[in-house]
This record gives structure tokens, C-alpha cells and sequence, in this order.
């Protein structure tokens, strides 16, 4: 099952109830609470508790629910205010990132650091029910898909999986064999339309993200679709993606 969502940073500059209207009003079914600026986990105890009050009770109201928690951590030391930030929203995922280092600028010690790392925030994480995923992202160790699956090979934990998203920076050949590549592992996807660095209407990209669409459902499992940033930034805009997105997964 593909299941619509977003990813609240998709904008940033609204506050959680702005969001939490934008998800009624669109239809999307879960979200991914981001770890920056809507459920900051360095925030002061005052505001992270309101933070996790809000976002709580927004998704209680059965209008949608919290698919993962988006943060920012990047496995390069132990930390588990993140985790604990998960813990307290019932998310049943945290997002981090693979190191600060693309692949090929990593060595083997940085490597088996973050390796090291990400075993052990899985191993904390599995007693709470969660997976963690790593963002599928340039300048991290999941900047190409042959170094994301060695990654989850090294790991070796069957709660760590990975997202993933269209490099825009390459070729749909590319995006095919790599969504292909991590499908066994893969959580949640998320999903826009840009070239380079220029963002486009989400049907711009049709003839693409339906034959991605047709990969994902061979695998069988259940995959949220986030979106993540429009164009122009503005909410009709956002709308539209969404109508847009729902209209692909019927």
C-alpha cells in the first residue's frame, strides 16, 4: 500500500496548526513531523514539550497520523534526544542521515563509525517498536545506492531501513536502478518534481513517478509517499500536488 503524506518542512515558515489545517484540507493521510523547526529536539523543555503536545493532538484527531519523526542527526556520535523526541510523538520511524561525508570522501574508519552508530541507535530504537531510516541524500554515505545497500549490509539490523527520492541531478535510468537496488529495505519515499536545483508542478513529473509508482507496488509492502517541497513555495500550489498525488495513488 502507498500511502500520501508530507514532510512539515515543506513548510517551514508555518506554524504547526497552519500545517495540521494544510493535512485536513488536502486529504493526505500521515506526516512526517520535521526535526528543525516543528518538533525541534534542541529546543527549550518548555517549548519542545508544547511542540509534542500539538503535534500529539493534531494526529489524535483522526485526521491524519505521524508516519515518522524527520530529524536532523547525522550518526556521527551517540546522542538520543532525537530518539527520545520519537519515543515521546509514537512515531514508528526517525529519519537521520548517513554521516557528512558522501561516499567517496569517507574512509574506512569514518565509515565504520557511522556504521557503528547507527547499529546502536537501532538497538535502542527496536525496544520502542521503531525503525530508523537513513535519508537518501548527496554528501551523506547514501549519496548513490551501491554505498546505501553495502551500508544496510554493514548495519546489520532488521529495523534500519531507507528512504528514498529521484536524484535530480541524474537520469531516470539512474532513479530506476536505484529505487530497484533499496527497494528491500526501503520505508518511506519522498516525492517532488525538479531538475537541478528548478522545482516544478508534481504532474510535470507523471510519465516518471508512475513508472516508479509501478516498482514500488511490486514490492508488496507499505511505503509512505511524503511530500517534500513545491513550487513557488505557496500553498495553492501545494494543493494542487496533492490533489495531484492522490489522483496517482487510486
Amino acid at each position: 500500500m502507498l500511502i500520501p503524506g508530507l514532510v512539515s518542512v515543506t513548510f517551514r515558515k508555518l506554524s504547526r496548526t497552519e500545517i495540521a489545517g494544510l493535512m485536513v484540507k488536502s486529504g493526505l493521510s500521515a506526516i512526517e513531523w520535521g526535526g528543525d523547526v516543528h518538533v525541534p529536539s534542541d529546543a527549550e523543555e518548555f517549548e519542545l514539550e508544547n511542540a509534542l503536545t500539538e503535534a500529539a493532538h493534531f494526529s489524535s484527531q483522526g485526521k491524519f497520523y505521524i508516519a515518522s519523526y524527520g530529524s536532523y542527526f547525522r550518526c556521527e556520535h551517540d546522542d538520543r534526544s532525537d530518539l527520545n523526541v520519537a519515543v515521546s510523538l509514537d512515531a514508528p520511524n526517525i529519519r537521520v542521515w548517513a554521516g557528512t561525508r558522501g561516499s567517496a570522501d569517507a574512509d574506512d574508519a569514518y565509515r565504520k563509525k557511522i556504521v557503528r552508530h547507527i547499529r546502536s541507535l537501532c538497538n535502542d530504537a527496536r525496544e520502542h517498536g521503531m525503525t530508523v531510516s537513513t535519508e537518501f541524500h548527496g554528501g551523506t554515505l547514501t549519496d548513490h545506492y551501491e554505498s546505501c545497500v553495502r551500508l544496510i549490509g554493514e548495519v546489520e539490523c532488521d529495523n534500519f531501513c531507507t528512504y528514498w527520492q529521484p536524484n535530480q541531478f541524474r537520469d531516470e535510468d539512474y532513479n530506476i536502478a536505484a529505487l530497484s537496488a533499496v527497494l528491500p529495505w526501503l520505508s518511506n519515499v519522498h516525492v517532488f518534481t525538479w531538475a537541478g536545483r528548478d522545482k516544478f508542478p508534481l504532474a510535470d513529473g507523471a510519465e516518471r513517478w508512475k513508472r516508479y509508482i509501478d516498482i514500488l507496488r511490486t514490492n508488496g509492502g507499505s511505503h509512505h509517499m511524503l511530500m517534500e517541497f513545491v513550487c513557488d513555495d505557496t500553498v495553492e500550489q501545494f494543493y494542487r500536488d496533492a490533489e495531484t498525488l492522490l489522483d496517482w495513488l487510486r
